[in-house]
């Protein structure tokens, strides 16, 4: 019995003693991996970040740049006074892309990149050096969303007295048309504006669209010179039983309303294409029985009217007064009309307008330069003036 106990002591110390020398063996390896640094306090430090590039596109800046050694991933640093700051943190070593989208426009940035390691046992990171700075500036998306399509009617000399809103001096046309060349607008074609519209052509954000209702020979005699001179494009609405005839020789003293004539379209169709002649109906800009046609015809007295237009070669249509029904609308897209435009809300019209319903602004010659800057630059882009 004794000695029974005696081996069980032996095999207690035994087993005490395998035990302090596995903790032994432990413990020297662990002090073995800190001194040689296999684990750290902090994750490993990756190498400096190289490559890093900044594009300014479509109203943000896209940061790239290679990926860095040891790095598991990586800090954004931006300044627009010299002091980096962090802006961001960025998991993943093959992650090198970061997209930035709400700095202020027009403003210079520049921008860094460091890595960083992490130590998955320590929850610890290490990071490295900062990248070289690169700069860019925020700009505004450079496509247009929207655009001012904007409506005028009769063209007088500048020395003619004038109480309506519709009417303006070809002095102050020209003037806008000047502010606009001088300050990078771009004036659309029908055309451009029908592609832009589809989503098939791209078009600066300063651009805006020219037209003028009713077809009045002052728009030929006095401003088309000053589109043509200007390389700058418009659009003339006409009424299609007022061109039949030639068009008169301007006379600034004649009180009685003179219009374009379809020789003057062909020919300027020719000499000129980016001043274009649309529809502005054959003849529904008279009331009729005290109502406006657009709102009381028939689909097929409206029909009848398109098909009087269709030996013009009107490919684009604006509604007389603005009115328009939805039987006008289907008339006209049955025609074979691309597009139409009326009057109001006042605002710009986008992609998302209907297509026979496009908006317009209302222009008063009235108004002064900064008003018309507000306008057409989206300051004051509501605007109106009142239908006449």
């Amino acid at each position: 019995m004794s000695q029974a106990r005696s081996i069980n002591r032996q095999k207690r110390k035994q087993r005490r003693r395998i035990i302090g020398l596995v903790l032994c063996i432990i413990v020297c390896v662990l002090l073995f991996l800190l001194i040689f640094g296999v684990i750290r306090k902090d994750g490993p430090k990756p190498d400096q970040v190289t490559g890093l590039k900044a594009d300014a596109c479509y109203a943000q800046i896209e940061l790239t740049w290679e990926p860095a050694k040891n790095a598991s991933g990586y800090y954004i640093y931006a300044s627009d006074d010299g002091h980096p700051q962090k802006v961001a943190e960025i998991s993943g070593a093959e992650n090198c892309k970061y997209t930035i989208d709400e700095y202020t426009y027009d403003r210079e940035y520049q921008f860094q990149v460091s890595g960083y390691g992490y130590n998955r046992l320590t929850h610890r990171t290490n990071e490295g050096e900062l990248s070289d700075k690169v700069t860019a500036i925020y700009e505004p998306d450079q496509h247009a969303q929207k655009i001012p399509v904007l409506a005028y009617h009769k063209v007088v000399p500048a020395d003619e007295t004038f109480s309506s809103s519709l009417l303006i001096a070809d002095s102050t046309l020209e003037q806008q048309l000047t502010w606009l060349k001088d300050n990078g607008y771009k004036t659309l074609t029908m055309d451009e504006f029908y592609q832009w519209y589809k989503g098939k052509l791209e078009v600066p954000v300063k651009s805006c669209v020219y037209t003028f209702d009713d077809g009045f020979y002052g728009v030929y005699h006095l401003a088309y010179p000053i589109f043509k001179r200007l390389d700058m494009a418009g659009t003339a609405f006409c009424i299609g039983k007022n061109t039949e005839g030639p068009t008169a020789a301007f006379d600034p003293n004649e009180e009685k309303d003179h219009y374009i004539g379809y020789d003057v379209i062909e020919k300027s169709r020719k000499e000129y294409p980016k001043f274009s002649f649309e529809s502005h109906t054959y003849d529904m800009h008279n009331r009729v029985n005290g109502k406006k046609p657009a709102l009381s015809f028939s689909y097929d007295q409206i029909m009848k009217d398109c098909e009087a237009n269709a030996k013009f070669g009107f490919r684009y249509l604006a509604y007389p007064w603005g009115a328009y029904s939805e039987t006008m609308q289907k008339a006209v897209k049955d025609s074979g009309y691309r597009m139409a435009f009326s009057y109001g809300p006042y605002k710009y019209a986008t992609r998302d307008d209907n297509q026979f319903a496009v908006n317009r602004i209302k222009i008063s010659g009235k108004m002064g330069m900064d008003s018309f800057i507000r306008i057409v630059s989206g300051e004051d882009e509501a605007y109106d003036i009142g239908v006449d």
